[in-house]
């Protein structure tokens, strides 16, 4: 028997997986990440913070597995569009700025002004984001310009994991898409890009490598306190969206993936690049998979969002379930069960921090709309839970519009897991939602990787086929179908009420902050 490491490096965790080559899983590590909000719009994690956690994680999963002399190779998936800068003596310069961060807005514009429209989409795929790299560069560059000349080269945070286990500097052409750096067509950086932003060709890793490549080996000082062979492949691994897609087996045309974890993420493969021209923030990459191209449409905070509702009206029921060995995600969504579809009119908007696709508005923040002395517990949860899938069903509204047939929707992250949040994204999306054997699909996808990458199974499909199985299936009820289509309608008509105010409502707030 075979034995793989995945890794996969997210925002409020990491989590390591050994999973033998039928997919069985013999166990898993997990530590949580802290993130930093220096000021409004502002994310920020320590990536030396990431390599503490990575430790503690794969030492569990390790040690629980008992056959950390077996495994073969690693690969990861992790967290995309975090700026790490690399210094000469190959340690990190300051903090990261990840994907939640919205601080480089007026960048994107100095890069609009610098490239058109039909330039941007011909070359990346998108039109240029905050949360994207490239801006964040500019940023660092204008606003921390000691930090940044410093710097050697930029990589992402997984990136960062793997040069701590190998002592080598590499990316790959997944988390390399949403750098606004890559030419995502030809898969290699634009020169075009780098020479026109005034970003220095030197800082982007000479190495970008397919995501199954191996892009080093298990140094031996790591191997020995992880109990670990030393010398085994460390595959490029991918970013979480790309990564996850593999977990999932979305690996070819014609299945969307839906991911609920901090973020919210819509995810497709396509056989080209794909294009949406009207600015709603579609992200277009390279998928994992060698030759295949993907794209996402990004919520920022949908698992966050009930994991924000948690810490607030169930701070004390989380201490309290959590010292019975009871988890307090399980007692909301048996709260949410209780209400009625449609929370009887209580629509919740998820925007703690801004949202992406469509909207793509930094100032945008949540809002608990239609609330009555009628609402209780029950109705806000499920509201939660329903605001959230609303979001996301909007990306899968636009790959209708670009008549791609959504029949099957695959679930993962803690969307998943419940069967209430199954049912109302299958009621949601009106389709039929589809998990599968693997709830861990970035740690999957890692080991897939690692398998590939060692020679072990010929290419990604194959992979997927040996370690993936679809477990549940949901069918959307259509008399819910009918209720959501109504109140989706709502959802949809608030953000265009409400825009005006939220951005008056941001110049206030930095007046005082």
């Amino acid at each position: 028997m075979a034995y793989f490491m995945g890794i996969d490096a997210g925002t409020s965790g990491i989590k390591s997986a050994v999973i033998d080559e039928e997919g069985t899983v013999l166990a898993i590590g997990y530590e949580e990440c802290d993130i930093i909000t220096p000021r409004p719009g502002w994310v920020e994690q320590n990536p030396k913070d990431w390599w503490k956690v990575c430790n503690r994680a794969v030492k569990q999963a390790v040690e629980k597995s008992g056959v950390g002399e077996e495994i073969q190779g690693i690969g990861f998936s992790g967290q995309m569009q975090g700026c790490v800068l690399m210094g000469k003596d190959g340690e990190a310069i300051g903090n990261c700025l990840i994907w939640l961060d919205q601080r480089s807005t007026a960048q994107v514009k100095q890069i609009e002004e610098l490239m058109s429209e039909e330039e941007m989409l011909s070359i990346t795929g998108s039109t240029c984001l905050n949360s994207y790299l490239a801006p964040k560069l500019l940023w660092l560059k204008e606003n921390r310009a000691e930090d940044f000349e410093k710097a050697d080269s930029v990589i992402f945070p997984k990136d960062y994991l793997r040069y701590c286990m190998t002592g080598e500097i590499a990316t790959e052409v997944s988390d390399a898409s949403l750098s606004f750096l890559l030419d995502v067509p030809k898969r290699k950086w634009s020169d075009t890009i780098a020479k026109k932003l005034g970003i220095p060709e030197y800082l982007l890793p000479e190495r970008l490598l397919e995501s199954q490549d191996t892009a080093g080996y298990l140094r031996e000082s790591v191997a020995r306190e992880w109990g670990i062979k030393p010398g085994i492949p460390v595959v490029a691994g991918g970013g979480d969206q790309p990564a996850g897609g593999i977990g999932m087996g979305i690996v070819e045309e014609g299945i969307i993936g839906s991911t609920i974890g901090t973020s919210g993420v819509i995810f497709g493969c396509t056989d080209r690049p794909f294009e949406d021209r009207q600015k709603r923030a579609v992200m277009s990459m390279c998928h994992a998979v060698p030759d295949k191209w993907c794209f996402l449409g990004l919520a920022l905070a949908s698992g966050g969002s009930f994991k924000w509702l948690r810490d607030t009206l169930f701070a004390d029921k989380k201490v309290e379930m959590a010292a019975k060995g009871l988890d307090v995600y399980d007692y909301m969504t048996g709260l949410a069960g209780g209400a009625a579809p449609g929370s009887e009119g209580l629509t919740f908007l998820p925007y703690f921090n801004g949202d992406k696709t469509p909207i793509n508005d930094e100032n945008a923040r949540a809002v608990f709309f239609g609330l009555s002395y009628r609402h209780g517990l029950e109705a806000i949860c499920r509201s939660v839970m329903e605001g959230v899938t609303f979001s996301l069903r909007d990306t899968i509204e636009i790959c209708r519009e670009k008549e791609m047939q959504v029949t099957e929707v695959r679930a993962a992250g803690g969307g998943a897991k419940s069967a209430l949040w199954r049912q109302i994204q299958a009621d949601i999306y009106h389709a039929r939602v589809v998990t599968t054997n693997m709830e861990e699909s970035g740690c999957a996808a890692g080991a897939i990787m690692a398998a590939v990458g060692t020679g072990h199974f010929k290419d990604i499909k194959e992979g997927c086929g040996a370690i993936l199985r679809v477990q549940n299936i949901t069918e959307p009820i259509a008399e819910n179908v009918k209720i959501y289509d109504e109140y989706y309608e709502t959802y949809r008509n608030l953000y265009p009420a409400l825009k005006e105010s939220y951005g008056r409502q941001a110049e206030i707030v930095a007046k005082y902050f």
